[in-house]
């Protein structure tokens, strides 16, 4: 069974834009990821949060 899609606006071979996209949702959602960590680096830094210490844990 071989899956053939069309594509109305190509040239001789496929594109692959879906890998562009792909790409870029992944550096969105990594910038946003990082920018939480800071964030959150800086709350607990400023004594906004605490982190809780359990002595029995290394």
């Amino acid at each position: 069974n071989l899956i053939v899609q069309f594509s109305v606006y190509c040239t001789q071979i496929q594109d692959h834009d879906y890998i562009c996209e792909i790409c870029d949702c992944l550096a969105r959602m990594n910038s946003t990821l990082i920018d939480l960590c800071v964030d959150i680096w800086l709350y607990i830094s400023n004594n906004l949060l605490k982190l809780k210490v359990v002595d029995s844990e290394v």
